[in-house]
């Protein structure tokens, strides 16, 4: 396993939650979660100190843990890890994974009342039995039985980037196999989307027969099966792979009915209907033989309307639009131009703001808004407004290292919407600034009209410009708050101002269904990576799939204006 900075964080605080579990001493546990914090806060790319064999200087780090994080980097392993994990029942793992549910109090549930499943868990909470335990309670209790389902309903689903990373793992190891002479992603990520139960493949191959036994026996997938032209498997013990076999004739065909809904398969059914085919789930027909297609392109052509792209193959009003012509040319990543929402060592991140623009230009982009946190979030070091003024000297000092006509690294902030609608900062702190955006990361409890008055209200700031993350939403993990987005995306519209689709697979928020609905709005949307580390800015891609199936074009994206058209939209936003 390849390490990065951040995958070394999370595995010390795993350590330290086991350690927890099993009743370690709690100094010894402590270290390592001190130790995971103290490399966010000092924005040390330990990996690339591990490999240049240097020595892990970092206030809070012993020589002990800074040996366990060289064996992490160095093997992708850490062997204290191995051993907790295989003192532990499998299924207290997952009892682990309940949202809420802290280290401590599954040791107590563990002991007490013997649990080391999901399923005992449930059990014995809807008998009661976990309310009686000391510390715990009805309200816990509850809590608990809502987490369990939360987290059954979500077993074996991938976010985005997780389907997409497999997905690209399995294309080579399969087009390599002798029989396969194409390989193609299908399904649902071949459309795009924000969870996945599955990943679809279609491989194009002469031999279906030869083609299992391979995949059998070079150990490609799991748990193998075998029904209608297809295999059925697992990747990573719990991933389900559906494989579409099919041969080289009807290849073309065959991915463009894995790739695409149900009902925008029988609305392109009616307009080929019209010119004489017969579309079904594996075939195109004409008088009742089949008809060889070179490409997807070819259907559209037979069918006499434009391509549609895989990522509206939704069956809303795609068709119609297709056979209009009216399409849309929608947005590529090559159209962004800037990078907004990114975190430095400053707050949360684990770059420098030298670091973050020397990537960026490296990338090829005109622009990097650097929006650390408010001083409201604490827990994400976030700053006053005394230390934004200092970070804008930075940011003067790193600018002059740049020819202005090429690249710029503009001064901004991630500012907290406080509970009454207020924003974090001072106006005057605010005006200073080249861009504000704006978002809530508390009080997620508030009645869906006052979360949504409480946002209208912070956009009425003629400095807030751009409201982030608009839902708080955590893909498989957290549901957003209550909050019309309507309304909301409305007084966006009426205010001149944007809106955000945040990039990170984690969030992806705002969802391709509302940016939509913002579109027809005239609301104009930031694509940006909430990037805490350079390695994040890739989370744009996902970003622009999301966009791509909201229908966005170029034009309609904030941030694929050059740098002076960019400034005089936020500066617009403004004036209202």
């Amino acid at each position: 396993m390849v390490m990065n900075t951040r995958d070394v964080e999370n595995i010390l605080l795993r350590i330290e939650a086991l350690l927890d579990l099993h009743g370690a001493n709690s100094f010894k546990s402590r270290a390592y979660g001190r130790a995971s914090r103290a490399i966010r806060s000092a924005g040390v790319d330990v990996v690339q100190v591990v490999e240049n064999d240097q020595e892990i200087a970092v206030d809070g780090i012993g020589p002990g843990i800074a040996a366990e994080i060289r064996e992490l980097v160095q093997t992708g392993m850490s062997s204290q890890l191995e051993d907790l994990v295989e003192r532990t029942p499998n299924g207290l793992l997952d009892v682990m994974g309940i949202r809420g549910l802290g280290s401590k109090k599954v040791r107590t549930l563990w002991k007490e009342l013997g649990i080391e499943s999901l399923d005992d868990l449930q059990e014995q909470g809807k008998a009661g039995k976990v309310a009686e335990l000391k510390g715990f309670g009805a309200k816990t209790q509850t809590k608990i039985l809502e987490g369990i389902a939360e987290l059954k309903a979500n077993m074996g689903k991938m976010r985005l980037h997780t389907a997409t990373a497999f997905a690209e793992e399995l294309l080579p190891r399969l087009q390599d196999l002798h029989r396969v002479a194409r390989v193609d992603i299908a399904g649902r990520l071949r459309r795009g989307g924000e969870e996945f139960s599955a990943i679809e493949l279609v491989l194009v191959t002469d031999d279906p027969d030869a083609t299992l036994q391979e995949i059998r026996e070079r150990e490609i997938l799991s748990d193998l099966q075998t029904k209608e032209g297809a295999i059925f498997g697992t990747i990573d013990g719990m991933y389900k792979v559906f494989l579409h076999l099919t041969e080289p004739v009807s290849a073309a065909l065959m991915l463009h009915q894995k790739s695409s809904a149900r009902d925008y398969r029988f609305m392109l059914s009616i307009p080929l209907h019209d010119q004489g085919y017969e579309l079904t789930d594996d075939a195109l027909l004409q008088d009742g033989k089949p008809v060889k297609l070179e490409s997807e392109e070819d259907l559209f052509e037979l069918a006499g309307m434009q391509f549609i792209p895989p990522e509206l193959r939704e069956g809303i009003d795609e068709v119609p639009a297709a056979l209009d012509r009216k399409l849309p040319e929608l947005v590529t990543e090559g159209d962004l131009r800037g990078i907004l929402h990114v975190h430095s060592t400053w707050s949360d991140g684990h770059n420098s703001i030298a670091e973050l623009a020397g990537e960026a230009h490296r990338l090829g982009y005109e622009y990097l808004l650097m929006c650390d946190h408010s001083k409201a979030a604490i827990y994400a070091n976030g700053l006053d407004e005394r230390r934004l003024e200092e970070q804008g000297k930075e940011i003067d000092e790193i600018n002059k290292e740049y020819h202005p006509d090429e690249f710029r690294v503009l001064k901004g902030i991630e500012c907290d919407i406080l509970a009454n609608g207020s924003l974090d900062l001072a106006d005057d702190a605010l005006a200073s600034l080249d861009c504000v955006i704006v978002s809530v990361h508390s009080n997620f409890n508030l009645s869906e009209e006052a979360q949504t008055e409480r946002v209208c209200r912070a956009l009425d700031n003629r400095y807030a410009s751009i409201l982030a993350h608009p839902t708080g939403r955590l893909i498989l993990t957290r549901k957003g708050y209550p909050i019309d987005l309507k309304q909301v995306i409305a007084h966006i519209a009426e205010r001149g101002k944007f809106i955000e689709l945040n990039a990170n697979p984690y969030r992806l928020d705002l969802n391709w269904r509302l940016i939509r609905y913002a579109k027809r709005k005239g609301v104009s949307v930031a694509i940006d990576p909430d990037a805490h580390a350079m390695a994040e800015f890739g989370y744009l891609r996902y970003g622009v799939t999301i966009a791509r199936k909201g229908w966005l074009t170029a034009d309609e994206v904030l941030n694929s204006l050059r740098l002076d058209r960019f400034l005089g939209a936020i500066a617009k936003s403004r004036s209202h």
